[in-house]
Protein backbone atom coordinates (compact mmCIF):
# COMPACT_ATOMS: atom_id res chain seq x y z
CA UNK A 1 0.00 0.00 0.00
CA UNK A 2 1.57 3.72 -1.07
CA UNK A 3 2.12 6.15 1.96
CA UNK A 4 -0.28 8.21 0.56
CA UNK A 5 -3.24 6.36 1.15
CA UNK A 6 -4.74 6.32 4.37
CA UNK A 7 -6.46 3.05 5.10
CA UNK A 8 -9.67 3.80 7.82
CA UNK A 9 -9.82 1.99 11.19
CA UNK A 10 -13.62 2.07 12.63
CA UNK A 11 -12.41 3.38 15.53
CA UNK A 12 -10.06 6.18 14.74
CA UNK A 13 -11.55 9.85 14.87
CA UNK A 14 -11.23 11.58 11.71
CA UNK A 15 -10.36 15.46 11.10
CA UNK A 16 -13.41 16.89 9.60
CA UNK A 17 -12.52 18.89 6.05
CA UNK A 18 -13.90 21.04 3.84
CA UNK A 19 -17.11 19.15 1.83
CA UNK A 20 -19.50 20.00 -1.25
CA UNK A 21 -22.79 21.35 -1.20
CA UNK A 22 -25.62 18.85 -0.43
CA UNK A 23 -28.74 17.86 -2.71
CA UNK A 24 -32.11 17.11 -2.10
CA UNK A 25 -32.95 13.56 -1.33
CA UNK A 26 -35.26 11.72 -3.55
CA UNK A 27 -38.19 9.47 -4.02
CA UNK A 28 -39.52 6.66 -1.04
CA UNK A 29 -39.74 9.16 1.30
CA UNK A 30 -41.62 12.54 1.69
CA UNK A 31 -39.34 15.60 1.33
CA UNK A 32 -39.83 17.32 4.72
CA UNK A 33 -37.64 19.53 6.51
CA UNK A 34 -36.72 16.48 8.87
CA UNK A 35 -36.56 14.23 6.20
CA UNK A 36 -34.10 16.43 3.73
CA UNK A 37 -31.88 17.28 6.94
CA UNK A 38 -31.96 12.98 7.48
CA UNK A 39 -30.83 12.53 4.13
CA UNK A 40 -28.58 15.64 2.98
CA UNK A 41 -25.98 14.92 5.79
CA UNK A 42 -24.71 12.28 3.68
CA UNK A 43 -24.71 14.15 0.31
CA UNK A 44 -21.10 15.99 0.89
CA UNK A 45 -17.89 14.52 0.14
CA UNK A 46 -14.18 15.68 -0.23
CA UNK A 47 -13.06 14.75 -3.58
CA UNK A 48 -9.43 15.87 -2.67
CA UNK A 49 -9.10 12.86 0.29
CA UNK A 50 -7.12 10.14 0.35
CA UNK A 51 -8.89 8.11 2.75
CA UNK A 52 -10.11 4.87 1.79
CA UNK A 53 -12.06 1.93 2.80
CA UNK A 54 -10.66 -1.64 3.52
CA UNK A 55 -13.04 -4.73 3.01
CA UNK A 56 -10.65 -7.76 3.87
CA UNK A 57 -12.76 -9.23 6.14
CA UNK A 58 -16.21 -9.60 4.16
CA UNK A 59 -13.88 -9.87 0.98
CA UNK A 60 -13.25 -13.07 2.44
CA UNK A 61 -16.53 -14.26 2.39
CA UNK A 62 -17.56 -13.24 -0.98
CA UNK A 63 -14.34 -15.01 -2.29
CA UNK A 64 -15.39 -18.26 -0.07
CA UNK A 65 -18.76 -18.02 -0.98
CA UNK A 66 -19.85 -16.60 -4.25
CA UNK A 67 -19.73 -18.32 -7.86
CA UNK A 68 -19.16 -16.48 -10.44
CA UNK A 69 -21.13 -17.64 -13.37
CA UNK A 70 -19.76 -15.55 -15.90
CA UNK A 71 -21.81 -13.77 -19.21
CA UNK A 72 -24.91 -15.46 -19.81
CA UNK A 73 -24.65 -17.77 -23.13
CA UNK A 74 -28.81 -17.51 -23.25
CA UNK A 75 -29.28 -21.04 -22.11
CA UNK A 76 -32.57 -22.41 -21.82
CA UNK A 77 -33.33 -25.68 -19.87
CA UNK A 78 -34.88 -28.19 -21.63
CA UNK A 79 -36.25 -31.11 -19.20
CA UNK A 80 -39.41 -30.05 -17.40
CA UNK A 81 -40.57 -33.67 -15.47
CA UNK A 82 -39.10 -35.15 -12.37
CA UNK A 83 -39.09 -38.61 -11.85
CA UNK A 84 -41.00 -40.61 -9.40
CA UNK A 85 -39.84 -40.27 -5.84
CA UNK A 86 -38.12 -37.02 -6.37
CA UNK A 87 -39.09 -34.04 -4.83
CA UNK A 88 -38.27 -30.50 -6.40
CA UNK A 89 -38.55 -27.37 -3.61
CA UNK A 90 -39.14 -24.93 -6.84
CA UNK A 91 -40.10 -24.86 -10.45
CA UNK A 92 -37.44 -23.59 -12.30
CA UNK A 93 -38.15 -20.95 -14.78
CA UNK A 94 -36.50 -22.59 -18.17
CA UNK A 95 -34.53 -19.76 -19.57
CA UNK A 96 -33.19 -18.36 -16.07
CA UNK A 97 -32.21 -21.02 -14.73
CA UNK A 98 -28.62 -21.29 -14.66
CA UNK A 99 -28.00 -17.97 -14.72
CA UNK A 100 -26.59 -15.33 -12.17
CA UNK A 101 -23.85 -15.56 -9.62
CA UNK A 102 -24.75 -18.13 -7.19
CA UNK A 103 -23.83 -17.88 -2.88
CA UNK A 104 -24.12 -20.61 -1.11
CA UNK A 105 -26.23 -19.91 2.33
CA UNK A 106 -26.06 -23.71 2.67
CA UNK A 107 -22.99 -23.36 4.39
CA UNK A 108 -24.40 -20.95 6.83
CA UNK A 109 -27.74 -22.75 7.63
CA UNK A 110 -25.81 -25.09 10.35
CA UNK A 111 -22.46 -23.25 10.84
CA UNK A 112 -23.44 -20.59 13.67
CA UNK A 113 -19.89 -19.24 13.40
CA UNK A 114 -20.26 -18.51 10.22
CA UNK A 115 -23.44 -16.52 10.55
CA UNK A 116 -21.92 -14.76 13.52
CA UNK A 117 -18.96 -13.33 11.25
CA UNK A 118 -21.23 -12.21 8.63
CA UNK A 119 -23.25 -10.43 11.79
CA UNK A 120 -19.97 -8.94 13.20
CA UNK A 121 -19.11 -7.64 9.63
CA UNK A 122 -22.33 -5.82 8.70
CA UNK A 123 -22.80 -4.29 12.57
CA UNK A 124 -19.10 -3.19 11.90
CA UNK A 125 -20.00 -1.71 8.62
CA UNK A 126 -23.38 -0.18 9.59
CA UNK A 127 -21.60 1.49 12.32
CA UNK A 128 -19.34 3.17 10.18
CA UNK A 129 -21.43 6.51 9.72
CA UNK A 130 -21.75 7.11 13.69
CA UNK A 131 -18.06 6.47 14.07
CA UNK A 132 -16.23 9.06 11.42
CA UNK A 133 -18.07 11.75 9.50
CA UNK A 134 -18.47 10.74 5.37
CA UNK A 135 -17.99 13.95 4.51
CA UNK A 136 -14.40 13.04 4.14
CA UNK A 137 -14.42 10.21 1.71
CA UNK A 138 -14.42 11.09 -1.78
CA UNK A 139 -17.82 10.02 -4.20
CA UNK A 140 -16.11 6.91 -5.41
CA UNK A 141 -15.45 5.39 -2.06
CA UNK A 142 -18.65 6.85 -0.64
CA UNK A 143 -20.39 4.64 -3.44
CA UNK A 144 -18.15 1.69 -2.73
CA UNK A 145 -19.10 1.80 0.93
CA UNK A 146 -23.31 1.51 0.03
CA UNK A 147 -22.83 -0.68 -1.98
CA UNK A 148 -21.53 -2.88 0.34
CA UNK A 149 -23.12 -1.97 3.53
CA UNK A 150 -26.60 -2.77 1.16
CA UNK A 151 -25.22 -5.83 -0.36
CA UNK A 152 -23.73 -7.62 3.28
CA UNK A 153 -27.17 -6.17 4.83
CA UNK A 154 -29.29 -8.31 2.32
CA UNK A 155 -26.84 -11.12 2.30
CA UNK A 156 -27.12 -11.54 6.29
CA UNK A 157 -30.99 -11.43 6.16
CA UNK A 158 -31.22 -13.99 3.96
CA UNK A 159 -28.74 -16.12 5.62
CA UNK A 160 -31.00 -15.53 8.95
CA UNK A 161 -33.96 -16.54 6.86
CA UNK A 162 -32.42 -19.51 4.70
CA UNK A 163 -34.05 -22.17 3.61
CA UNK A 164 -36.39 -19.34 1.82
CA UNK A 165 -36.33 -20.45 -1.50
CA UNK A 166 -38.47 -17.43 -3.40
CA UNK A 167 -38.32 -13.81 -2.19
CA UNK A 168 -41.25 -12.46 -3.97
CA UNK A 169 -42.90 -12.55 -0.36
CA UNK A 170 -40.42 -10.30 1.15
CA UNK A 171 -40.54 -7.99 -1.60
CA UNK A 172 -44.41 -7.35 -2.00
CA UNK A 173 -45.35 -7.54 1.70
CA UNK A 174 -46.17 -4.15 3.42
CA UNK A 175 -43.38 -3.05 4.64
CA UNK A 176 -40.93 -5.00 2.06
CA UNK A 177 -37.83 -6.63 2.68
CA UNK A 178 -36.20 -3.39 0.98
CA UNK A 179 -38.66 -0.50 3.18
CA UNK A 180 -37.90 -1.54 6.61
CA UNK A 181 -35.81 0.02 8.98
CA UNK A 182 -32.64 -1.57 9.18
CA UNK A 183 -29.79 1.36 10.02
CA UNK A 184 -29.50 3.80 12.87
CA UNK A 185 -27.76 6.41 11.72
CA UNK A 186 -26.94 9.53 14.24
CA UNK A 187 -30.09 8.89 15.85
CA UNK A 188 -32.23 8.01 12.33
CA UNK A 189 -33.38 4.81 10.98
CA UNK A 190 -33.06 4.10 7.15
CA UNK A 191 -33.94 1.58 5.29
CA UNK A 192 -31.89 -0.37 1.96
CA UNK A 193 -34.58 1.73 0.00
CA UNK A 194 -33.53 4.79 2.13
CA UNK A 195 -29.83 4.11 0.86
CA UNK A 196 -30.27 3.35 -2.69
CA UNK A 197 -33.34 6.35 -3.35
CA UNK A 198 -32.32 9.21 -0.91
CA UNK A 199 -28.85 8.52 -0.11
CA UNK A 200 -26.70 7.23 -3.29
CA UNK A 201 -29.20 8.37 -5.67
CA UNK A 202 -29.30 12.09 -5.71
CA UNK A 203 -25.39 12.16 -5.22
CA UNK A 204 -25.07 10.82 -8.87
CA UNK A 205 -27.47 12.51 -10.13
CA UNK A 206 -30.07 9.10 -11.02
CA UNK A 207 -27.82 7.83 -13.13
CA UNK A 208 -29.00 4.13 -14.19
CA UNK A 209 -25.36 2.44 -14.00
CA UNK A 210 -25.98 2.68 -10.18
CA UNK A 211 -29.51 0.30 -10.03
CA UNK A 212 -25.95 -2.92 -10.95
CA UNK A 213 -24.68 -2.24 -7.81
CA UNK A 214 -27.10 -3.12 -5.53
CA UNK A 215 -27.89 -7.19 -4.81
CA UNK A 216 -31.24 -8.43 -4.24
CA UNK A 217 -30.96 -11.77 -3.69
CA UNK A 218 -33.53 -13.19 -6.63
CA UNK A 219 -31.86 -14.74 -9.70
CA UNK A 220 -33.90 -11.93 -11.46
CA UNK A 221 -31.77 -9.16 -10.35
CA UNK A 222 -28.29 -8.31 -10.88
CA UNK A 223 -24.79 -10.04 -10.10
CA UNK A 224 -23.28 -10.41 -6.64
CA UNK A 225 -19.82 -10.37 -6.96
CA UNK A 226 -16.96 -12.18 -5.77
CA UNK A 227 -15.89 -9.44 -4.39
CA UNK A 228 -16.22 -5.75 -2.61
CA UNK A 229 -16.68 -3.08 -3.99
CA UNK A 230 -13.89 -0.26 -3.47
CA UNK A 231 -13.26 3.08 -4.64
CA UNK A 232 -10.59 1.55 -7.36
CA UNK A 233 -12.99 -0.78 -9.20
CA UNK A 234 -16.48 0.51 -8.30
CA UNK A 235 -16.96 2.62 -12.14
CA UNK A 236 -15.91 -0.28 -14.17
CA UNK A 237 -17.53 -3.25 -11.30
CA UNK A 238 -20.72 -1.41 -12.35
CA UNK A 239 -20.70 -1.25 -15.97
CA UNK A 240 -19.68 -5.37 -16.16
CA UNK A 241 -22.42 -5.71 -13.91
CA UNK A 242 -24.58 -3.73 -15.93
CA UNK A 243 -23.40 -5.94 -19.30
CA UNK A 244 -24.40 -9.00 -18.22
CA UNK A 245 -27.43 -8.28 -16.54
CA UNK A 246 -28.27 -7.06 -19.88
CA UNK A 247 -27.32 -9.61 -21.91
CA UNK A 248 -28.99 -11.94 -20.44
CA UNK A 249 -32.29 -14.22 -20.49
CA UNK A 250 -33.25 -12.72 -16.90
CA UNK A 251 -32.04 -8.58 -18.15
CA UNK A 252 -33.48 -8.30 -21.35
CA UNK A 253 -34.53 -10.59 -24.72
CA UNK A 254 -34.87 -8.63 -27.84
CA UNK A 255 -37.11 -9.73 -30.62
CA UNK A 256 -37.53 -8.43 -34.08
CA UNK A 257 -40.44 -6.23 -33.39
CA UNK A 258 -40.27 -5.73 -29.40
CA UNK A 259 -37.99 -6.04 -26.61
CA UNK A 260 -38.88 -8.51 -22.94
CA UNK A 261 -37.12 -6.84 -20.22
CA UNK A 262 -36.86 -7.42 -16.29
CA UNK A 263 -40.33 -6.43 -14.16
CA UNK A 264 -37.19 -4.72 -12.13
CA UNK A 265 -36.92 -1.72 -14.19
CA UNK A 266 -40.85 -0.82 -13.15
CA UNK A 267 -39.30 -0.54 -9.59
CA UNK A 268 -36.80 1.65 -10.87
CA UNK A 269 -39.00 4.67 -12.77
CA UNK A 270 -36.98 7.44 -10.62
CA UNK A 271 -33.72 6.25 -13.19
CA UNK A 272 -35.53 7.45 -16.39
CA UNK A 273 -37.54 10.70 -16.63
CA UNK A 274 -39.18 9.30 -19.55
CA UNK A 275 -39.37 5.89 -18.77
CA UNK A 276 -39.73 4.02 -21.42
CA UNK A 277 -38.17 5.88 -23.91
CA UNK A 278 -35.35 6.49 -21.41
CA UNK A 279 -34.94 2.71 -20.24
CA UNK A 280 -34.66 2.06 -24.56
CA UNK A 281 -32.25 3.96 -24.65
CA UNK A 282 -30.37 2.73 -21.75
CA UNK A 283 -30.93 -0.78 -22.49
CA UNK A 284 -29.18 -0.07 -26.31
CA UNK A 285 -26.58 1.37 -24.67
CA UNK A 286 -25.47 -1.68 -22.91
CA UNK A 287 -26.29 -4.68 -25.70
CA UNK A 288 -23.62 -6.18 -27.10
CA UNK A 289 -24.25 -6.40 -30.95
CA UNK A 290 -24.23 -10.21 -32.70
CA UNK A 291 -22.63 -9.40 -36.03
CA UNK A 292 -25.11 -11.58 -37.90
CA UNK A 293 -28.38 -9.33 -36.12
CA UNK A 294 -28.82 -5.93 -35.87
CA UNK A 295 -30.53 -5.72 -31.82
CA UNK A 296 -33.09 -2.77 -31.49
CA UNK A 297 -34.57 -2.35 -28.00
CA UNK A 298 -37.97 -1.40 -29.17
CA UNK A 299 -42.05 -2.12 -27.82
CA UNK A 300 -40.96 -2.81 -24.21
CA UNK A 301 -42.81 -5.79 -22.30
CA UNK A 302 -41.82 -6.13 -18.78
CA UNK A 303 -42.44 -9.74 -18.82
CA UNK A 304 -39.10 -11.15 -16.96
CA UNK A 305 -38.88 -12.25 -13.28
CA UNK A 306 -37.78 -14.92 -11.38
CA UNK A 307 -37.78 -14.49 -7.55
CA UNK A 308 -35.92 -17.49 -6.67
CA UNK A 309 -32.87 -17.09 -4.11
CA UNK A 310 -29.48 -17.41 -5.27
CA UNK A 311 -28.22 -20.24 -3.35
CA UNK A 312 -28.96 -23.80 -3.43
CA UNK A 313 -31.78 -26.10 -2.98
CA UNK A 314 -32.83 -28.31 -0.08
CA UNK A 315 -31.96 -31.60 0.57
CA UNK A 316 -34.22 -33.83 -1.49
CA UNK A 317 -34.12 -36.91 -3.41
CA UNK A 318 -36.50 -40.40 -3.52
CA UNK A 319 -36.48 -42.73 -0.99
CA UNK A 320 -33.53 -43.18 1.44
CA UNK A 321 -31.20 -41.47 -1.57
CA UNK A 322 -31.41 -37.78 -0.32
CA UNK A 323 -28.56 -35.31 -1.86
CA UNK A 324 -27.69 -31.76 -1.02
CA UNK A 325 -27.75 -29.86 -4.46
CA UNK A 326 -24.44 -28.08 -5.15
CA UNK A 327 -25.86 -25.93 -7.57
CA UNK A 328 -22.75 -23.75 -5.82
CA UNK A 329 -20.27 -24.44 -2.93
CA UNK A 330 -17.33 -22.65 -0.88
CA UNK A 331 -14.27 -23.81 -1.09
CA UNK A 332 -13.29 -26.68 -2.77
CA UNK A 333 -16.57 -26.18 -5.33
CA UNK A 334 -13.94 -27.73 -8.13
CA UNK A 335 -13.36 -31.05 -6.02
CA UNK A 336 -16.88 -31.27 -4.99
CA UNK A 337 -18.36 -31.57 -8.38
CA UNK A 338 -15.47 -33.83 -9.69
CA UNK A 339 -16.91 -36.14 -7.54
CA UNK A 340 -20.14 -35.14 -7.25
CA UNK A 341 -20.82 -36.84 -10.87
CA UNK A 342 -21.47 -40.93 -9.86
CA UNK A 343 -24.22 -39.33 -7.18
CA UNK A 344 -26.17 -37.87 -10.61
CA UNK A 345 -26.55 -40.82 -12.03
CA UNK A 346 -28.05 -42.69 -9.21
CA UNK A 347 -31.72 -43.40 -9.97
CA UNK A 348 -34.28 -41.51 -8.06
CA UNK A 349 -31.85 -39.25 -5.97
CA UNK A 350 -31.82 -36.15 -8.86
CA UNK A 351 -34.43 -35.00 -10.99
CA UNK A 352 -33.69 -34.93 -14.79
CA UNK A 353 -34.35 -31.47 -14.77
CA UNK A 354 -32.22 -30.71 -11.25
CA UNK A 355 -29.42 -32.72 -12.98
CA UNK A 356 -29.61 -30.33 -16.73
CA UNK A 357 -29.44 -27.50 -14.04
CA UNK A 358 -26.35 -28.70 -12.16
CA UNK A 359 -24.42 -29.72 -15.73
CA UNK A 360 -24.53 -26.26 -17.08
CA UNK A 361 -23.42 -24.63 -13.83
CA UNK A 362 -20.82 -26.90 -13.81
CA UNK A 363 -19.64 -26.08 -17.14
CA UNK A 364 -20.43 -22.05 -16.97
CA UNK A 365 -17.93 -22.55 -13.65
CA UNK A 366 -15.23 -23.94 -15.46
CA UNK A 367 -15.76 -21.91 -18.48
CA UNK A 368 -15.36 -18.72 -16.07
CA UNK A 369 -12.34 -19.80 -14.42
CA UNK A 370 -10.52 -20.64 -17.70
CA UNK A 371 -11.87 -18.04 -19.86
CA UNK A 372 -9.51 -14.73 -20.72
CA UNK A 373 -10.58 -11.58 -19.50
CA UNK A 374 -12.98 -9.46 -21.99
CA UNK A 375 -11.30 -6.04 -22.09
CA UNK A 376 -13.84 -4.07 -24.79
CA UNK A 377 -16.62 -3.64 -23.02
CA UNK A 378 -18.42 -0.43 -22.64
CA UNK A 379 -16.59 1.96 -21.24
CA UNK A 380 -19.38 4.26 -19.39
CA UNK A 381 -17.79 7.01 -17.17
CA UNK A 382 -20.69 9.21 -16.82
CA UNK A 383 -21.64 7.86 -13.11
CA UNK A 384 -17.89 9.65 -11.93
CA UNK A 385 -18.69 12.94 -13.10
Amino acid sequence: MKNAIKPIVLATSLILVSACNSTTPINKTATTAINQEKFSQFHQYDEKSNITLEYTDYGQILNASVIDLGMSDRYRITSHTTTIGTHLSSNPKPSTATEANRFYYDSYKDNPKMRQALQVIQKNMADLPNKINLSNLPKSELLAYWFNLYNVTVLNELVQQYPVKNLSKLINEEPSFFDKPRFNFNGNQYSLNDIEYNIVAPLFNNDPLLIYGYYRGYIGSPNLLDHPYTAKNVFAALTTNAVQFVNSNRGSVIDTHSTRVSSLYLEKKNYFPNFEEDLADHLQSLVIQEPDKDQVVQNLSFSIDNYDILGTDVAYGGGNAVVVDPSIVALGWDKTFTTYGNHLTKAGTVSTLRREILKKITQKYYEVNSRVEITDLPNKESTEN
